[in-house]
């Protein structure tokens, strides 16, 4: 590697970042280890580097990777440098030139992401917010929210990102239900900027979705073990009542409206409530 380009996937919970992690994770150039949650877990605090190594050692996350993570930390001299090299060792690992990272919440943690590693290739997927509800109300991390937490994070992070897309060097959108139709174009755009070719392999991904996969999350991502279904895409349709269909159109009205989703109720009003409260979620959780 010339230079450092990590591939960092980001996008609300629910919303495909663990397919698309392994679809990617599939090509023979690219590694991706499962989440590590190291920039929301250490780059992202107030504290040094020398005193967090102990929990860097036995640090579960980074366990997984199956690395020799003391050895790492004595060629480093930050959290930054640790990461890097880390992600370094494990492409090396895994005999590919390229690595990325998959962590949901790093959609708040964007703007460390572009300070310091300003080369990143940033990829949000999106994907209808009433199939995101539908997920979220059914896995396990998250079934026991109420709605409008479901709805505040969707909002927030969705718009945190959007608006700020600007300021990245190398962004790229990735609609969900684009990925499922037809995921040859769609990864292509990101396999663009690395020079690299679509290979056929990542349509079988979940055939090697153990790579990324580990403990408590296989009762979540069962589904990255077997191929993606068409049908699938508007399953929440099924899944949701007319009423909470409604309260999600309604709540998640400019959302909808700027990735052109199709209404199902024809007269949906933006709610003035939840767009103020967002407002305030984004300037305390992403600042």
């Amino acid at each position: 590697m010339e230079k450092f380009q990590p591939i960092f996937i980001v996008g609300v919970g629910r919303s495909g970042t663990s397919l698309l992690q392994s679809m990617l994770n599939a090509h023979s150039k690219i590694a991706f280890p499962p989440e590590t949650h190291f920039i929301r877990n250490y780059i992202k605090k107030k504290s040094s580097f020398r005193k967090e190594i102990k929990n860097i050692i036995n640090d579960k996350y980074l366990k997984n990777l199956n690395l020799n993570i003391e050895e790492t930390i004595l060629s480093a001299r930050n959290f930054v440098d640790f990461y890097t090299n880390l992600l370094k060792d494990f492409a090396k690992s895994c005999n590919k030139d390229y690595v990325g990272d998959k962590d949901p919440k790093n959609i708040e943690n964007i703007k460390q992401i572009n300070k310091f590693f300003p080369n990143a290739i940033i990829v949000n997927i999106y994907r209808d917010p009433r199939a995101v509800i539908a997920s979220r109300i059914k896995a396990v991390w998250s079934q026991n929210k109420p709605l409008w937490q479901h709805l505040l994070a969707y909002k927030a992070q969705f718009n945190y990102l959007i608006n700020n897309k600007n300021h990245f060097k190398n962004y790229i959108e990735i609609k969900f239900e684009e990925l499922i139709i037809n995921p040859e174009k769609e990864l292509s755009k990101i396999l663009s900027l690395l020079d690299l070719k679509f290979e056929n392999n990542m349509l079988s991904f979940y055939e090697k979705s153990n790579d990324v996969v580990f403990g408590k999350e296989y009762q979540w991502k069962k589904n990255l073990f077997k191929p993606v279904m068409i049908k699938n895409i508007d399953k929440w349709q099924s899944e949701l009542s007319p009423q909470l269909i409604k309260k999600i159109e309604k709540t998640l009205y400019p959302e909808m409206k700027k990735k052109k989703y199709i209404f199902n109720n024809k007269s949906i009003i933006s709610s003035f409530f939840y767009s103020i409260i967002a407002k305030i979620y984004i300037l305390g959780k992403c600042n």
